[in-house]
């Protein structure tokens, strides 16, 4: 299952070296739900209490867009997605009154990548590059929506464009990441190429490190070498965001090590007062791998109900997920498949439509119209 939709992070945006603008991982820790009363009944507590401690108004951008940028941070944490609402309540005010800051815009297009609006968080990134064509932070966000639908040509041009910008090994990893997605030979080289460079270049101590060892990590899961996969998760030092505890969780499945994820996921949604479906699901699946059910399976099941219910495209991966791994359903797992393929088109969900196809015995002409660029090609 993809996990760089958010596998993509990315997530919150990751600082760069120089000026430590933020670095967008990956795009799956966009799987993640929150209540949304509970959601809502914050948004509105919190604004209101910031707005009668701080007099905040849109046209107070410095403030707001600190704000943002912090509730954007914890977000990226597990148990803490419900904080996406609350920035973008936040920011609502000042986009609808068109201010044009590039610090509010960029936090306004890390809310709506994690809402899966690619093409209008696109968008917000132009209004950016009309003014600032080589901002650092901003050409890697919009590399990074490029790669999410299936764009890795498109991606390449925003890399290229931090040459003399970023630092090497900022503009190489963007570089590579992209050329990762053309085939299995530039897949093979570039892996081997940004390993060679964090050999010379050593390890960042700042938030590069997060995402440049889960770029490590994903390009490992797609050539199949869990364990290295594996590997570079644990040389992670910073806290773990909830993509990269997705990661790790398909990973230590992958190598059958099904205890270790039931243990740790468990501690980790005890812990939280949030449950995010991703886990869940994911605990599920390691659970039953065990012992043949779970303890987690009606509250998750209740979920996937709600789910369908909203008919949720944003969760359309997870939907997919469940009806291939935990309950059997091959034609609703081939229809969140097919959704999910209508706006995240990276090797995970390309593999999971695969999934989904055999499963429902079908060659799925969506698939081989859509399909990840090779060499050939």
């Amino acid at each position: 299952m993809k996990y760089l939709i958010a596998m993509a992070v990315f997530n919150c945006l990751m600082a760069c070296a120089q000026a430590k603008p933020y670095i967008p991982a990956s795009p799956e820790e966009v799987i993640a739900v929150w209540d949304k009363s509970a959601s809502r009944q914050l948004q509105n507590s919190q604004i209101q209490h910031w707005q009668t401690q701080n007099h905040l108004q849109p046209q107070d951008v410095a403030t707001l867009t600190q704000l943002a940028n912090q509730y954007l941070q914890q977000a990226a944490q597990p148990g803490f997605a419900y904080l996406y609402g609350v920035t973008e309540a936040l920011l609502k005010p000042a986009i609808n009154n068109n201010i044009q800051d590039t610090s509010l815009l960029l936090a306004w297009a890390q809310v709506l990548q994690h809402q899966h609006k690619f093409v209008p968080a696109q968008d917000v990134l132009q209004k950016i590059f009309t003014r600032e064509p080589n901002h650092i932070t901003a050409n890697l966000l919009a590399a990074r929506l490029q790669l999410i639908q299936g764009n890795p040509a498109a991606a390449q041009p925003y890399c290229l464009t931090l040459l003399g910008h970023a630092d090497l090994l900022t503009l190489s990893a963007c570089s590579l990441e992209v050329r990762s997605h053309l085939g299995e030979k530039a897949l093979t080289e570039s892996y081997a190429q940004l390993q060679q460079l964090l050999a010379s270049q050593g390890l960042p101590d700042d938030e590069r490190q997060l995402w440049i060892l889960q770029m490590l990590a994903d390009m490992a899961v797609r050539l199949q070498h869990y364990t290295e996969a594996r590997d570079f998760l644990e040389k992670i030092t910073q806290p773990k965001t909830l993509s990269v505890w997705v990661q790790w969780a398909d990973i230590q499945i992958a190598l059958d090590n099904n205890q270790l994820v039931s243990e740790k996921i468990t501690e980790i949604i005890k812990r939280n007062t949030q449950i995010d479906d991703a886990l869940l699901i994911r605990l599920v699946i390691a659970e039953k791998k065990l012992a043949g059910e779970s303890q987690w399976q009606t509250q998750l099941q209740e979920r996937i109900a709600l789910r369908e219910m909203r008919d949720d495209q944003a969760h359309a991966a997870d939907l997919a997920l469940y009806y291939l791994a935990v309950s059997s359903d091959p034609q609703k797992a081939l229809y969140w498949a097919e959704r999910n393929w209508l706006d995240a088109r990276e090797p995970g969900d390309q593999q999971l439509l695969m999934r989904a196809q055999q499963l429902a015995g079908t060659t799925g002409k969506m698939l081989e119209q859509n399909s990840i660029p090779t060499e050939a090609q």
